[in-house]
């Protein structure tokens, strides 16, 4: 990957450039205090205009000044080039499988558990730096959101765009969704290959079954991470008739077994979710579960600029010096 580069090697010259308004006023004291000629009535010279030689002169403070930043900017050695980053390959493709059905807008979590799940996965993504990324979401058919990507700043727009309406959310097609995340999948070449499926509740739609689905993960050397979402008990459980706390049971019609079968079979790892600090715990995991060591190679090329900057300077000092020298003489 290359980016072009601007940046000064010597950064801490331009600390310097406080001393060019300090240049002006020192101008400007020396000026009123250097010797002139007295004359003894200057009242029929007032109403005249100024000549170019006396606008010229009036300028010559500002050009040192100018020469001054120049000079000072130049120092600091400005650089414009390439920065080159290579990796010797890709550490994890991962498809993030979102489950949007109607039960995924219940508001166990907060605000819901879809924008929970959002938050999570966002977060998760963020952490992924050197990871291609896909987004998948289903509901009672499954469709692709964010195509596999390195743009994490990409993928978490995406995530942050899922909404229930945009997929017909009747019924719940879970392996239709993980169906769709390993055909994106199979042809990656990164040294680890991974889908992780969110999802509330049974699958009881869609073309393909979810034992389909791990069949071919497990085929394809996909490995699949299932998170059940039940429903959310522990930021706030109600109080038994013996005073004990009293949890809600998991949500209707979740299939626990069917996630931690598909787990199983593909070597994942099955997670129950019941808040939302637990759904950001099990991405952490998760997280922590696929760290794959990436050799980075970054090389610099870069080009002098300071040129840019002397070249003015002494061209302007040059020009002061030969005005001062014929045109801007002043007598002594």
């Amino acid at each position: 990957m290359s980016n072009l580069i601007n940046h000064f090697a010597h950064p801490w010259m331009l600390l310097a450039l406080v001393l060019v308004p300090l240049l002006l006023i020192l101008q400007r004291r020396s000026e009123r205090n250097a010797p002139s000629v007295l004359y003894s009535d200057l009242s029929m010279a007032r109403g005249l205009p100024r000549s170019a030689r006396q606008r010229f002169l009036a300028m010559v403070p500002y050009s040192r000044a100018l020469v001054l930043t120049l000079g000072i900017v130049a120092l600091a050695r400005p650089q414009y080039g390439n920065l080159e980053m290579k990796t010797s390959a890709l550490g994890v493709d991962i498809a993030l499988v979102l489950d949007v059905s109607g039960s995924m807008m219940e508001d166990d979590y907060v605000p819901n558990r879809l924008e929970a799940a959002k938050a999570a996965a966002q977060a998760f993504v963020k952490a992924r730096a050197t990871d291609r990324v896909s987004v998948i979401v289903f509901a009672t058919s499954a469709a692709l959101l964010c195509p596999p990507t390195l743009d994490m700043a990409a993928a978490e727009q995406f995530i942050g765009s899922i909404h229930r309406d945009m997929i017909a959310n009747g019924s719940t097609a879970v392996g239709d969704g993980l169906g769709l995340a390993v055909s994106k999948l199979k042809d990656s070449k990164a040294k680890s290959r991974v889908a992780i499926v969110l999802t509330d509740g049974d699958s009881n739609s869609g073309r393909l079954t979810p034992e389909q689905a791990a069949e071919t993960a497990e085929a394809l050397k996909v490995r699949v991470y299932t998170i059940g979402l039940t429903r959310g008990n522990s930021s706030a459980p109600q109080m038994g008739l013996l005073g004990g706390p009293m949890f809600a049971p998991p949500s209707a019609g979740f299939n626990e077994e069917l996630l931690k079968n598909i787990a199983e079979r593909t070597g994942g790892k099955y997670f129950r979710a019941n808040n939302e600090r637990s759904l950001r715990q099990i991405y952490q995991e998760i997280d922590a579960l696929e760290k794959t060591e990436i050799e980075v190679k970054q090389t610099a090329d870069y080009d002098e600029r300071f040129f840019y900057f002397w070249l003015p300077a002494l061209a302007l000092l040059g020009l002061e010096f030969l005005l001062k020298a014929f045109w801007l003489r002043r007598l002594p």
